[in-house]
């Protein structure tokens, strides 16, 4: 039925999306940003950083001062917090020691990021450069559908003969955009949403992951 599986990272391979945004939650307390974990978890969940800083600053108001300086000490927290605290999502290994169809990873993480979310989690043996496909490295970032189109063209694959496993508002947008069977883990959008992507199968254990589904 399918000819390969592309995997978002975060959220759907490793636990990392409460991570991030406990980051992104410091550092809009920072900027003196009363934003509840709420807004945070809805405003910036699936985005790629630049994305997310984007929309930190126009919710800030004005350029955010000593930028490098914010940036990296984002970005210093956030890493911390992947080395010390980011598990697997629970069941994924399995299902990748079982896989039959060739796949890999597409991810709004940068190169350097999605490096440690995989070492620390175990995962990088299953995911070799050549199965990698970044924001950074492929020079675009989900919603644009361009980034699953180009990473399955990169393997020689037809991305609508692709099944995708995405979670949140972005990831789902890029793919079925890209014309993808895409499938819901965990996702990060009401039924409604999902219904208007065409989301045909939703699981929230890998437990639940067949490919006869």
């Amino acid at each position: 039925m399918f000819t390969a599986v592309l995997f978002d990272c975060d959220g759907v391979l490793v636990d990392s999306e409460a991570l991030s945004l406990r980051a992104l939650y410091r550092s809009a307390e920072q900027l003196g940003l009363s934003l509840t974990t709420q807004q945070i978890d809805e405003r910036f969940t699936g985005h790629s950083w630049p994305d997310a800083l984007s929309l930190l600053q126009e919710i800030y108001g004005r350029p955010i001062p000593n930028l490098d300086e914010f940036v990296a000490d984002n970005r210093q927290y956030s890493e911390r917090l992947m080395r010390t605290e980011l598990k697997a999502m629970p069941g994924v290994v399995q299902v990748l020691e079982n896989m039959t169809l060739p796949y890999a990873v597409v991810t709004n993480s940068e190169a350097d990021d999605l490096e440690v979310k995989l070492e620390v989690t175990g995962l990088a043996r299953f995911f070799p450069p050549k199965l990698r496909f970044d924001t950074q490295t492929m020079g675009v970032s989900k919603p644009d559908p361009a980034i699953y189109v180009r990473s399955a063209e990169s393997m020689s694959l037809d991305i609508k003969k692709c099944l995708v496993i995405e979670d949140s508002f972005p990831g789902l947008t890029a793919a079925t955009e890209a014309g993808a069977t895409v499938w819901a883990y965990r996702p990060q959008v009401s039924e409604q949403q999902l219904a208007e992507f065409g989301v045909p199968h939703r699981f929230y254990h890998w437990s639940d992951f067949s490919l006869d589904s």
